[in-house]
């Protein structure tokens, strides 16, 4: 089979590549990976993309990528004979997951823990976002902190930054948080003002009705473990001149910077948590504010929301990041010419 593709490739033949899975849109995998990638590789040369709902069992695909969920069985055995095989956005739980040839990831996080399982490639989480929902800083509201995303990251938001939320919306700020609170229940944060449904019709909009969006990273499991963690970590190193007390940081193995690359679209200046993930755009903080500690989330979210001339100029900055950085056509592109790379030196 892959020899079968590398001939194909050399002789600059139409290389088809199908994706398989049902596309529902309130899912960010299935708009960036299903719908986004497949309109972005048929405008390539060389390279014919389509989706498929479902899988008939046979294929005259050369390459196959199946859908984030989707469990490969003895059935398929056979279709590692006929086609390349990949996944989108694998996990620990994906049945017979080193069967596949190739996974594609949303973060240089991701990609690094499940490189241990097979192959991986990047392909950042970008939405395909309309302008028309830009709106200056004048046309939107004051005070108003807003969240997009999975519900679990609110609920084990840092104490950190819970305390900074708590602080602000005591001083009459509202927190928004658009989320799917009708199918998994609302979160049960205090600091939480306005519960919003995501809606595929006004999911962007309600966005760009706000002053500055937050970007948590962190998965907070509590003070008592945070503390036992520190010890730990210091007592094997007492009698050495280093310590390590100044930062317990745990994160999901796709830890990616999709949250912030939507507020940053949108020209809505961001306060990210300090995340490997975030620092291509924000490290040097001209583009966005990087936040920990209490203080330095109440401070970040008060001077962007406050001071119309650094919002202004932090927004602006980020916004001509993403299109530097993150231009979809381009990691479209970047992605077919790796995967090629990769089946030629196979």
């Amino acid at each position: 089979m892959i020899q079968n593709l590398k001939n194909k490739i050399e002789s600059r033949k139409i290389l088809k590549i199908n994706f398989i899975g049902d596309v529902n849109i309130a899912l960010g995998s299935d708009r960036i990976y299903l719908e986004n990638l497949n309109y972005f590789l048929n405008k390539l040369d060389f390279i014919e993309s389509k989706i498929d709902s479902q899988f008939s069992g046979s294929s005259v695909s050369d390459i196959l990528i199946f859908k984030k969920g989707s469990n490969f069985n003895n059935n398929f055995l056979k279709l590692k004979k006929e086609a390349l095989l990949g996944i989108i956005h694998p996990t620990e739980k994906t049945k017979n997951l080193r069967m596949f040839d190739f996974a594609i990831v949303g973060s240089v996080e991701e990609k690094a823990y499940y490189s241990k399982y097979l192959k991986c490639f990047v392909f950042p989480q970008i939405e395909m976002i309309d302008s028309k929902y830009i709106k200056n800083y004048d046309k939107r509201p004051n005070k108003v902190i807003c969240y997009h995303g999975n519900k679990v990251h609110l609920d084990l938001i840092h104490i950190n930054l819970e305390k900074a939320l708590l602080r602000l919306v005591s001083q009459g700020y509202s927190f928004k948080a658009i989320y799917n609170h009708i199918g998994l229940g609302k979160c049960k944060k205090n600091f939480i003002t306005d519960h919003i449904q995501w809606k595929s019709e006004s999911w962007l909009k309600e966005i760009a009705n706000s002053t500055v969006g937050i970007c948590p990273a962190s998965h907070y499991s509590g003070s008592i473990r945070e503390k036992v963690s520190k010890f730990i970590l210091n007592f094997g190193n007492m009698h050495s001149n280093l310590t390590y007390s100044d930062f317990i940081f745990k994160h999901k193995n796709t830890l990616n910077a999709g949250r912030s690359f939507v507020f940053h679209q949108l020209k809505i200046p961001v306060a990210a948590e300090i995340a490997s993930c975030h620092h291509h755009v924000m490290g040097d903080e001209s583009a966005g504010l990087v936040c920990f500690s209490e203080n330095s989330w109440y401070e970040a979210i008060l001077k962007l929301s406050q001071d119309k001339l650094f919002s202004n100029q932090i927004a602006e900055k980020a916004y001509y990041s993403m299109n530097e950085l993150y231009d979809p056509a381009k990691w479209t592109k970047k992605f077919i010419d790796s995967l090629i790379e990769w089946i030629i030196n196979y």
